[in-house]
């Protein structure tokens, strides 16, 4: 029996495949005697039809039966036009699937290599309807890899691959530090890579000043340094500026290695002045806010504000510290009512120096009524009593009583009591009708406890 050999008409969803007698070159029109029953066979009419060969079979040795495997369609060449990425520590590569055959490719197989053989190859199979592979590791800073992407037939056999080269960045600058401030200078330094573990040609230091931006639109200024540099000093700068500096490496094929970067201050010629300007936003029986501006001298000295409060006379404070541009305001939570509260507020300048005090007391409000309730009710008036809280935190000067008919639309009546009573008796009110009562206490400066309220109908004629 003659040796048929493979050839593929187009190869779709199913590679068609055409069966030629070896030694006539007529078209066969039968599978193979071993074809599996359960597999379309599907013989090409005629040569003119786009016929391109792939793989000619050549006869098995003697006595020795073909597999059908073998008359699988397959594919002539390794893949084209490779190319490949290096972003910092892995790798990206494209290609173009081989120039005959590309749907009878079922994946591609992508090995990566040190070429100075410090690791072992790896190598995983990837999808074939996507041209492109990420490498999914970091990979080792200043290293040539050798990457190979081979296609992969509907055999599971892998073909001739292409390949390669790529070479890696430098790895990030190791002790990067200021070794001296000024108020218009800073000095830094950093750590030189070890003999024969890097691939530095040079550096790239950049500083920009963003006090008064944000680092986004920052104007960065950049200056190279050669590969043996390992300080530098920046000079006629702004005292008391924050400056953003990044410090890179670039390595071959103008490879860039990650950022190293901090923010530092430039030192102090004068130190900030107080805060001004403090004043009360807010005050309840249990918190307070405060507002103040900052310092108009040498505003941008200003790292942070300490802001210290304590019970007045007592001596025990609490402090914290609140971020520079952050906010200029401050809530205090949980006091306690009636007391007499101490703020002292400092700005502390770069170099960690306070600045003069600025202070306010605060007196928080008195804790509202205890037990608001009616008494005596008639048809035109309701008896209003209640209790006053703890004599420790007792200090209402008066009591705000307001009334009106609920529900709707509440127009309200007002009447002050004296701090010595503790009731009152509304008159002149309607029949049948339903009242809400409010009771504030009025402290110190007329600041108002928060409000007890209750309900009450008068009695119908």
């Amino acid at each position: 029996m003659s040796v048929p050999t493979l050839l593929s008409k187009q190869c779709g969803r199913r590679c068609n495949v055409k069966m030629l007698d070896a030694h006539t070159g007529r078209q066969s029109q039968s599978p193979p005697r071993n074809w599996p029953h359960n597999k379309l066979w599907k013989p090409v009419q005629s040569r003119s039809e786009g016929i391109v060969p792939y793989l000619q079979q050549r006869p098995p040795p003697h006595g020795q039966r073909r597999n059908y495997y073998d008359f699988l369609p397959v594919f002539e060449g390794p893949v084209t036009n490779l190319r490949g990425n290096i972003a910092t520590f892995d790798f990206i590569v494209h290609w173009n699937p081989p120039e005959t055959g590309e749907h009878c490719v079922s994946a591609y197989q992508v090995c990566y290599v040190p070429t100075d053989g410090s690791a072992i190859e790896t190598c995983v199979f990837h999808k074939a309807d996507s041209l492109y592979w990420f490498s999914p590791s970091v990979l080792t800073p200043c290293t040539e890899y050798s990457v190979t992407v081979s296609p992969v037939d509907l055999n599971n056999k892998i073909s001739h691959g292409s390949s390669i080269t790529m070479q890696t960045a430098p790895d990030e600058v190791s002790g990067f530090q200021v070794t001296a401030k000024t108020p218009h200078a800073l000095s830094f330094s950093w750590d030189l890579p070890g003999e024969g573990e890097s691939c530095v040609k040079s550096y790239s230091l950049e500083w920009c000043n963003w006090t008064n931006t944000r680092r986004s639109v920052c104007n960065f200024k950049k200056i190279p340094l050669p590969a043996n540099t390992s300080e530098y000093h920046l000079t006629e700068l702004e005292a008391c500026t924050q400056f953003t500096v990044v410090l890179t490496t670039l390595g071959d094929a103008d490879h860039i290695s990650p950022e190293t970067y901090f923010n530092v201050h430039t030192g102090v010629v004068d130190s900030p002045g107080p805060v001004e300007n403090i004043r009360i936003s807010y005050l309840t029986s249990y918190a307070f806010r405060l507002e103040f501006d900052p310092p108009k001298e040498n505003e941008n000295c200003v790292q942070d504000y300490v802001v210290c409060e304590s019970v007045t006379g007592s001596g025990d404070q609490t402090c914290h510290t609140t971020m520079k541009n952050s906010r200029t305001w401050i809530n205090k939570m949980r006091l306690d009512p009636c007391t007499n509260y101490t703020v002292i507020i400092k700005a502390r300048d770069h170099d960690s120096v306070h600045t003069d005090d600025a202070s306010i007391t605060i007196h928080t409000a008195q804790d509202r009524v205890v037990n608001l309730r009616t008494q005596e009710v008639s048809t035109t008036s309701i008896e209003v009593v209640w209790d006053n809280p703890a004599p420790e935190f007792f200090c209402a000067s008066d009591y705000r009583l307001v009334w009106c008919i609920s529900p709707g639309l509440c127009n309200m009546t007002t009447t002050i009591v004296s701090s010595d009573n503790t009731d009152y008796t509304i008159t002149n009110l309607l029949p049948c009708t339903n009242y809400a009562l409010m009771l504030y206490a009025l402290g110190p400066n007329d600041v108002e406890s928060s409000h007890m309220i209750i309900t009450q109908k008068t009695h119908c004629e």
